[in-house]
């Protein structure tokens, strides 16, 4: 399984920042003739080439202005037909306040990622139990991109949560967004999410629905907090879903790196 993971933040200046942390889960197996069938779909809608020169971006496709026009919502309409074909799911998690990747410390990976982490491997655990999900990272630069794989390493390996995801493989690993659907997929996700958690509504509204339906919510056999696919974190390690707490649940927290 492979999941393709980007992320999208509101400005400082607004009122009620948000950053959220995206992943679309694809098939291996069918990675080919959906990275085909895309590239015809962004030719027929923009008249390219080739598929990089198009790369899919959320603030270009769903910003205030841009979703007013009709060929972006047909484009974005068309692009969920296609990933619903292709059994796309996707997830997100979406924390209060602004996230930076060059504040990541060896020695802890930020909850936000966590979280996404977390449901992946429930997500191939219970639907693909034999596989494991192989992440990749939009690339940023070679300094950030040790920080993130160290800190993902060290919780993959030395943090008692992190040693229990089995269906996800250990190593990250980063692509140029250019010519990586996945992460440009994962793009036009986390800005669908993070905008319509800060309030926007409209015709955003649709698409973010849309894009809940294709995602997974495991029901927890123990009776646990249910896992929703796409949703808001709240504070703190291990913090139960917002709209998923239910009485008498109660979290077990993680322990520290040893």
């Amino acid at each position: 399984m492979l999941v393709y993971v980007d992320e999208s933040y509101k400005e400082a200046k607004s009122p009620n920042p948000k950053s959220t942390f995206a992943g679309v889960c694809l098939n291996m197996e069918r990675y080919r003739e959906f990275d085909t069938d895309l590239f015809r779909l962004k030719r027929h809608f923009w008249k390219i080439s080739a598929p990089y020169e198009l790369e899919l971006k959320g603030r270009l496709l769903l910003s205030e202005h841009a979703i007013e026009l009709p060929k972006n919502r047909e484009f974005i309409r068309q692009l969920l037909a296609l990933m619903k074909e292709y059994s796309i799911v996707p997830f997100a998690v979406v924390g209060d306040g602004l996230f930076s990747l060059r504040n990541i410390k060896d020695d802890y990976l930020p909850d936000i990622y966590r979280a996404l982490l977390r449901r992946v491997d429930r997500f191939v655990a219970n639907k693909y139990p034999q596989d494991q999900a192989i992440i990749f990272f939009d690339g940023v630069d070679y300094a950030t991109n040790q920080q993130l794989a160290i800190s993902f390493n060290n919780f993959m390996f030395k943090h008692f949560t992190g040693m229990q995801y089995r269906h996800v493989f250990p190593v990250p690993n980063f692509s140029n967004s250019l010519v990586t659907p996945g992460i440009q997929l994962a793009d036009v996700l986390a800005y669908c999410v993070n905008e319509r958690y800060v309030g926007r509504r409209g015709y955003l509204e649709e698409f973010f629905q849309q894009f809940r339906e294709l995602s997974y919510t495991p029901q927890d056999p123990e009776g646990g907090p249910a896992l929703w696919g796409i949703s808001m974190i709240g504070p703190g390690p291990q913090q139960p879903d917002e709209e998923a707490v239910t009485e008498g649940t109660t979290i077990e927290p993680e322990l520290p790196l040893q």
